[in-house]
C-alpha cells in the first residue's frame, strides 16, 4: 500500500446525493486554491454545461479501452454503460505537492483505499431515498429509466458508503458544507469529526436495502 506525501480525499455519494454541487461550493473557498480537484475520463455524452477539462476528460469507448490496456488509469468503473477511469500518473504526481480530492463511486473509492491505505473515504449520506429522487428529477438530466436504475442503485451504494471514514449528512447543503470543510481544513480525524448521520437514519436506510 501507498503511503502519500500529501492527503489524498475521496467522496462518494449515490447518485443525486450531491457531491457535485458541494465540491463546486468547498472549492470557492480562497483555502482550497492549495487543493487539487482530480478529473476522471468518461465515455458518457457531455450534459449541458459540461467542460471539457474541468467536469471531465470526454473520450471514446475505444480511447478509453486504450489507455485501460496501457495501464494508465488507478481506478476504473462502469456505471450504467458509461466507462470512468482517474489517470494514474496525475494522482501520483500531483500527491507530491498538494493535498488531492476525488469524486468516485463506492467502487473506485474502495480500490483507492487498497492503493492508499492512509487515504480518507468521505461519504454524503441522503435524509432519505425521496431525497434522492427529488434531486435526480430535479437536475432533468436522465430519462425516466436511468433514474429508476440509478434509485434501484442507490440502495446498493448507501448500504456501502455507510462503511467509509466519514459520514456527512447531506439535509442542509450549508450546514454539509461546513461539515466537508471541518474535515479537510481542519485535520479532524476520525474521532473527533461530530457526524450528524445517527444510528437511527442509518438503520432506516439499511432497513430499506432489504
Amino acid at each position: 500500500m501507498n503511503k502519500n506525501l500529501h492527503k489524498l480525499f475521496v467522496i462518494s455519494s449515490p447518485s443525486g446525493g450531491g457531491k457535485t454541487s458541494l465540491l463546486k461550493a468547498f472549492f470557492e473557498d480562497q483555502r482550497a486554491k492549495e487543493i487539487t480537484m482530480s478529473i476522471s475520463y468518461t465515455t458518457r455524452d457531455r450534459r449541458d454545461g459540461d467542460l471539457e477539462g474541468k467536469d471531465y476528460f470526454f473520450i471514446s469507448e475505444k480511447d478509453f479501452l486504450k489507455k485501460q490496456k496501457n495501464g494508465d488509469f488507478i481506478e476504473t468503473a462502469n456505471v450504467f454503460g458509461n466507462l470512468y477511469g482517474t489517470d494514474k500518473n496525475f494522482i501520483y504526481s500531483e500527491l507530491q505537492s498538494s493535498d488531492v480530492i476525488l469524486e468516485l463511486d463506492w467502487q473506485g473509492a474502495e480500490s483507492i483505499k487498497k492503493l492508499f491505505s492512509d487515504a480518507f473515504l468521505i461519504s454524503l449520506i441522503p435524509p432519505s431515498y425521496d431525497d434522492l429522487e427529488n434531486r435526480l428529477r430535479g437536475r432533468a438530466s436522465d430519462s425516466d429509466d436511468i433514474i429508476s436504475k440509478r434509485l434501484s442503485q442507490s440502495r446498493k451504494e448507501v448500504s456501502k458508503c455507510l462503511g467509509f471514514d466519514f459520514l456527512i449528512l447531506n439535509d442542509e447543503f450549508d450546514r454539509a458544507l461546513k461539515d466537508l470543510k471541518d474535515i479537510i481544513f481542519n485535520n479532524l480525524d476520525i474521532m473527533s469529526f461530530k457526524s450528524r448521520v445517527s444510528s437511527e437514519l442509518t438503520k432506516y436506510l439499511l432497513d430499506l436495502t432489504k
